[in-house]
């Protein structure tokens, strides 16, 4: 992975008051690097994480970036092996992580914590949650992310104004809800993240996938039977749009999950509208998840920046006819970097 340098110049300047005067004003104090513990009061519990703050000068307030995960019990570190119907072949990126690394040499602070569904059950997280509710939604997902932003803008070296929301997949769908809650944030990144609505979403992945297997010559029943618990899932959201579905739960979660979810979707064009805010929208064109014909054109003709990357999947790694990328794409951090320092 490429490494980012920001070299911080403390101020030098002599005060020539007459002949053999030598006073200067004193260099700064230059403070390592550091992560300090993240305990952050949300609704019903504590987030727990970790505040990574990069090598700046003492005094000095650095932006700062508020990471949101995608969907999933998803820790402040979760390693990725592969994206829609394509395996890594053993390789695991962990693109938080890769994230954070890039930003805190480029001087910009991260904020990363463990999902409130990520907890000790299946020993997903070392952490203090409660086992999650059967009524938690995707809501509380970005009430979560305001809640950490809120706590970022209180801690000692943070500039308060300069803090940037920057979400994954779920997380990245998420940004204009975020936006929308805290008035205060300085923009939003979205990374891989869709957005339609999230059932629309899952019929176009549904159909993606049928269409692979049929190309590789897989036969109906094959597909039938491998593809039975998304096609369940498209057709019970069809049902749930169409207000015809009668069941009480799609995909081993509640309707009122879903509902919110979708909700959620419906109100992004509204929300984009009434954002001045600046928007980084990054989509792969290997994103077999998020497919960035049409995604990221509905970004852009929304109001956000948008940037297409060669060879990048969901995973944010770069896919060549050579290897899978073990790390986030460089050029990707190269551009992110870029646009927080504008």
């Amino acid at each position: 992975m490429r490494h980012f340098l920001l070299v911080f110049l403390a101020a030098l300047v002599g005060c020539v008051a007459g002949p053999g005067a030598t006073d200067s004003e004193p260099e700064g104090v230059v403070l390592m690097a550091e992560e300090r513990p993240a305990e952050i009061p949300a609704t019903g519990l504590t987030l727990e994480g970790v505040l990574s703050l990069p090598e700046r000068v003492e005094g000095e307030d650095v932006p700062s970036v508020v990471f949101v995960h995608g969907s999933g019990p998803n820790s402040r570190d979760p390693s990725v092996g592969g994206q829609l119907n394509m395996y890594f072949g053993g390789v695991e990126v962990t693109p938080y992580s890769d994230v954070r690394d890039a930003l805190v040499e480029a001087g910009v602070a991260v904020l990363l914590y463990d999902k409130r569904t990520c907890t000790t059950q299946g020993s997903l997280c070392a952490n203090d949650y409660p086992i999650p509710s059967a009524d938690v939604l995707v809501s509380d997902f970005a009430g979560d992310a305001v809640s950490a932003s809120a706590w970022l803008r209180e801690q000692d070296g943070i500039d308060p104004s300069g803090i940037v929301v920057v979400g994954h997949s779920q997380g990245a769908a998420l940004v204009p809800t975020i936006l929308a809650e805290d008035i205060d944030l300085r923009g939003g990144v979205s990374l891989a993240g869709n957005y339609r609505p999230i059932d629309a979403l899952l019929r176009y992945q549904l159909d993606f996938s049928i269409e692979l297997m049929e190309e590789s010559g897989a036969s109906v029943t094959v597909i039938d039977s491998t593809l039975a618990d998304l096609t369940e899932m498209v057709e019970a959201l069809e049902s749930l749009r169409a207000g015809t579905f009668a069941g009480t739960t799609v995909g081993g979660m509640p309707v009122p999950f879903w509902e919110d979810w979708m909700a959620i979707g419906d109100a992004r064009p509204g929300l984009m509208a009434a954002e001045s805010r600046p928007i980084l929208s990054v989509i792969g064109d290997y994103d077999w998840n998020i497919p960035a014909d049409p995604e990221l054109p509905l970004w852009e003709e929304a109001g956000a920046e948008p940037l297409l990357l060669p060879c990048v999947t969901h995973a944010l790694n770069c896919v060549t006819d050579e290897d899978y990328g073990d790390h986030v794409d460089p050029t990707l951090l190269e551009h992110l970097v870029e646009w927080l320092h504008r």
